[in-house]
């Protein structure tokens, strides 16, 4: 496997168009766009793919000095495609984000402890949460990694797409009665229950 062709970028890419054009094809593949649809086991494949040219370019760049060139088998990256695992125990963000993906959380968080804090940690980490059902955790860890690279689409996304999903829910107290956002007062209405009580 050419882990450039697999990222389409070429061998000659820094590090921000390799990064780029990675956030861009797990964004593409993401396994959340296919849930319920007989293309989910092609596209966990194709993450799987993608996590794997990503973890051996960044790995070869960083044991060949950043120089931006594939050595194959100076490159210190072996996979185990038969486990989806990363032999030796290598903890990658790759590996995390391959986890996640094949719904081995458990697998994930214990990895993401051993890697650093950047923010692809904490984006990570709110994935995991999110997985676990702990949205509040999500959020903070969502937030610290848009903090952290504020341009990071994939982050923003994430950020944005749980806020969503929190304000649908969401409800608040004004002037004794409950006020409830527009798509839950319709929702209430629609169902006559008696407790909805709009603003």
């Amino acid at each position: 496997m050419d882990p450039y062709k697999v990222l389409g970028v070429s061998r000659d890419a820094d590090e921000e168009t390799i990064k780029k054009a990675y956030r861009e094809l797990v964004k593409k593949y993401h396994p959340d766009k296919y849930v319920n649809n007989p293309l989910a086991d092609l596209a966990a494949e194709k993450i799987k793919e993608i996590n794997k040219a990503y973890d051996m370019i960044m790995n070869n760049n960083q044991s060949a000095g950043s120089s931006g060139s594939y050595g194959g088998s100076s490159g210190g990256y072996s996979g185990s495609s038969s486990s989806g695992g990363y032999s030796g125990g290598q903890s990658s963000f790759a590996a995390v984000r391959a986890m996640i993906a094949q719904g081995r959380i458990n697998e994930a968080a214990a990895m993401l402890n051993s890697l650093p804090r950047t923010a692809e940690w904490y984006y990570l980490s709110g994935r995991v949460r999110m997985q676990m059902g702990w949205y509040d955790q999500a959020l903070s860890f969502f937030q610290t990694a848009v903090n952290m690279e504020p341009n990071n689409t994939e982050y923003l996304d994430a950020l944005q797409n749980l806020q969503a999903r929190r304000h649908g829910y969401a409800t608040s107290t004004q002037g004794g009665g409950i006020c409830i956002d527009p798509c839950t007062m319709c929702l209430c209405l629609q169902c006559c229950t008696p407790w909805c009580d709009p603003c």
